[in-house]
Order: structure tokens, then sequence, then C-alpha cells
């Protein structure tokens, strides 16, 4: 994964071949496809990497008194740090190949809920704690929130990070919204 990011950000993801891959990690192709199915599999990887961290950002909120709206920010803030690590070019695959995954998954059968991976286990922890209203559904606000982040992600990039993704502002919005839905 790191040979791969390296040639990311020098050649860009276009330009990068899984043999480009290979030689930088002193790996075979065999073995790469034992790990990945394309390249495009590698992008995902560094993305849930990602996601983790997110994750971990806010589990560590939820120790604390918290609104809805700290919960957003903190995983929106961990996403801006790592996406910052990356080219805008490298934002875009991954935001299309996510994309692209959701519509293969629901085509497979999967549900809009199985498809809530940023925000479910964040805000389900918010729900225990009784911040979000009784009977909300979870799982549905969960991907409005994720279908905001992603989109303002997109945006962020397009703009080649020259403006801040303002992570406190998108976090208040989200949590308004999420939490009007359930009215």
């Amino acid at each position: 994964m790191q040979a791969a990011m390296a040639l990311w950000r020098t050649k860009g993801f276009a330009a990068t071949t899984v043999t480009d891959i290979c030689k930088a990690a002193g790996v075979s192709k065999a073995l790469f496809y034992v790990y990945f199915s394309r390249r495009e599999d590698v992008l995902l990887s560094v993305e849930v990497f990602t996601m983790r961290d997110a994750h971990q950002a806010a589990k560590i909120m939820a120790e604390r008194s918290y609104e809805l709206a700290d919960v957003i920010t903190v995983v929106v803030d961990a996403l801006e740090r790592q996406c910052r690590n990356y080219p805008p070019e490298l934002i875009f695959e991954a935001v299309l190949e996510t994309y692209r995954i959701e519509r293969r998954t629901l085509s497979d059968g999967a549900t809009e809920n199985e498809l809530t991976f940023l925000f479910l286990e964040p805000f389900q922890q918010a729900a225990r704690d009784g911040k979000f209203p009784a009977g909300a559904d979870i799982a549905r606000c969960a991907r409005i929130a994720q279908v905001m982040v992603s989109d303002s992600i997109r945006c962020w990039a397009a703009g080649d990070f020259r403006d801040p993704l303002r992570p406190e502002s998108l976090g208040r919005e989200i949590a308004g919204l999420v939490l009007a839905a359930q009215g």
C-alpha cells in the first residue's frame, strides 16, 4: 500500500499500473493478486484505514460529554487530515470507487442500510448515549451523513484543498439535517 501511495503521489492514479506497484514494493504480481484483485482494491484498503482512524476519533469523543455534531465533526476532521496526505486525483478515485462498490453491492441484493460504514458505529453509540430522538432510524441517518461528507470531500478536493473543509460547520449542518429528517 505504501508503494502504491508513493507512486500515486508522483505518477498519478491513472498512470500507475499493478506492475509499477509490484516493482516499487519489491513483490511479484502473483503475491499482489493474493491480496488484491486490482489496484483499486489497494486504494480501498487505504480508505479502510482512514475510516478506522475516524471511528477511533469518534470513540474517544464519546468518552466525554458531547453532542451529535461533535461526533460528526471529529469524524470529518480525521478524514480531512488523512485526505490532505493524498493528491486530489486520488480523492476523486476513492469517491468514485466507493460509488462503484455501492452500486455493485446494491445490485447483489444488499440494502441501503448495509452501506452506512462511515457513521453507523459512531451513530449507534450516540443513540445509546441518548443523542438521537427515540425511534430514530440510525442507519438512515448514518447514510445521509455519509453521502453529505462524501460529496463535501469531493467538492473540497475539486478546489485542490485551497479552502478548508471546515469540519465544525459541516458537523453542525449534518447534525441539523439528520435530526430534522427524524422529525
